[in-house]
């Protein structure tokens, strides 16, 4: 009767074998050996095997090899369709793991088609139709997406696209380029599925963003992971890592590896638009190398400690008068040592709010309310770039740049009674503006505003007492050249007046 029971048995299972089954379940094995009680030698569903390239490897209960998708970074299932046939989806009908194999790392899916699925970290698994024997690992690398499942990935690779959300909570899609477009891009995360980034304005091995306190940790926090094994399109030369005040952080290419708290969910990716898009870019292959440090730090030509009154206006060190103008020259490397708690301070080449036209290249902490931003100016600068708070308008000042020794000249015209008009460097119209001055450069003003002599004094008002004479050629002229070579002992503050009208008026700040 045994006998018989276990024939029935056998051909049972062989019509089960014979089923194509699209979700790819595990046979059962027959429960015990013919003429005796002992037990098949059952395998696990889940079993790690060790290949002689890929080391330990996730298989089915028959020794097939497992597979992740890069798409499937969210943890849903996007092989579909025709993409099944091919890559079966991996689902045994009981669960059973392997020592070395946790089991809280193992979860089941839904997938849009109805069926369940196994994933491991998240990621759902699959078999490969191309795999004829046990052992094989022919799908790895597979149009760059398909890789074999590991249990000992130190980073993970996906395939999406790119969603920016800026500082404002604007959503784009981004392109490769992190321009506005549509298209799934290759990008590493971490083991779990969690974006990885790098900082535009770190250099090979640095670390340019990370305060020393940690205090911005929250925001990017540093990424570091002991480097066991990578997916194979990736070359494990390319990483390393650095200490950070006492932290490590691993490297790609270089570049320190960040992750971003903006992230909520695995597979998110919004960190590529913060604040604005190619700030914070992710990484895979096509990566470049991570710029090298300078050999020596550059020497800072002026720090300026920047602080604000309420949400009206900020305050700068080296004067007394709100939103001053700010002359920098091309080339030279400046810090803006801030200290304004809510109010962002962002160098911009427009003028306003937010975080849109914030001008990037040369600055590193572009947007801080707290710490140092060190902005070197480049060659290519525009004539006039601004100052301005990400959230309120009246905290905002015009920042002139100009060439080392270069004199600097304004056209001088006037606006009836009513004001003087300035163009020329940074000025386009612009009426009664306040200027930035630096001791030892020459100013030029060509003046056409008959019938209103315009003077340098030393106080404002009207008439021609307290002319600041020191310097100037011409002071007082209301047709031609006034020329001002500022002297080193020159005050920190002077002024311009009409003779007559009051109204025609603004300041010069003096700085070194």
């Amino acid at each position: 009767m045994k006998k018989v029971f276990l024939v029935v048995m056998v051909a049972f299972f062989a019509i089960s074998c014979s089923s194509d089954d699209s979700y790819g379940n595990d046979p059962q094995p027959v429960p015990e050996e013919e003429g005796t009680d002992d037990p098949v030698d059952v395998q696990n569903s889940v079993r790690l095997a060790t290949d002689a390239t890929f080391g330990s490897v996730l298989t089915n209960a028959e020794g097939f090899s497992l597979y992740f998708f890069a798409p499937d970074s969210k943890g849903d299932s996007n092989c579909v369709d025709g993409c099944i046939t091919t890559w079966p989806a991996f689902n045994p009908s009981e669960l059973s793991f392997d020592d070395g194999l946790d089991a809280n790392d193992f979860s089941t899916i839904t997938r849009t088609d109805g069926g369940e699925q196994l994933a491991y970290k998240g990621w759902p698994l699959y078999l490969f139709s191309s795999d004829a024997e046990a052992g094989q690992i022919n799908g790895d690398a597979a149009g760059g997406v398909w890789f074999v499942a590991k249990p000992d990935y130190s980073v993970m690779v996906a395939k999406a696209q790119l969603v920016g959300r800026d500082s404002d909570g604007n959503e784009t899609n981004l392109n490769s380029a992190f321009e506005a477009g549509d298209e799934e891009t290759v990008y590493m995360t971490d083991t779990n599925g969690n974006t990885l980034y790098h900082f535009i304005n770190d250099k090979s091995a640095t670390n340019n963003f990370t305060n020393e306190d940690f205090s911005n940790n929250g925001v990017w926090p540093i990424f570091h992971t002991e480097l066991q094994n990578i997916p194979s399109i990736l070359n494990k030369d390319d990483f390393g890592a650095i200490a950070i005040f006492g932290e490590s952080q691993l490297t790609y290419k270089g570049w320190p590896l960040y992750t971003f708290g903006g992230d909520e969910n695995r597979g998110d990716n919004f960190g590529v638009g913060f604040p604005v898009a190619g700030v914070w870019p992710i990484l895979n292959p096509d990566t470049e190398n991570a710029p090298e440090p300078e050999d020596t730090a550059p020497i800072v030509e002026k720090t300026f400690a920047v602080s604000n009154v309420g949400a009206s206006a900020y305050l700068f060190d080296f004067n007394s008068l709100e939103n001053p103008a700010l002359e920098l020259t091309r080339g030279s490397t400046y810090e803006f040592v801030i200290d304004t708690p809510g109010h962002p301070f962002i160098i911009k080449s427009v003028q306003g709010t937010g975080t849109g036209d914030a001008f990037d290249d040369g600055v590193t902490n572009n947007g801080a309310s707290s710490g140092t931003l060190v902005f070197t100016v480049p060659e290519d600068a525009p004539d006039v770039l601004f100052y301005n708070c990400e959230f309120h308008g009246s905290m905002t000042g015009r920042i002139r740049i100009v060439a080392a020794a270069e004199t600097t000249s304004f056209d001088v015209g006037n606006n009836g009674a009513v004001s003087y008009v300035f163009g020329g460097k940074g000025f386009a119209g612009d009426e009664n503006p306040n200027f930035n001055l630096r001791r030892g450069n020459t100013y030029e003003f060509v003046v056409n505003t008959p019938g209103h002599p315009f003077i340098i004094k030393s106080v404002q008002g009207t008439g021609t007492g307290n002319a600041f004479d020191e310097g100037v050629a011409n002071n007082g002229a209301s047709t031609g050249t006034i020329s001002f070579t500022v002297p080193a002992d020159a005050p920190d503050t002077l002024f311009y007046n009409c003779e007559f009208h009051g109204s025609m008026t603004g300041t010069f700040s003096i700085s070194d």
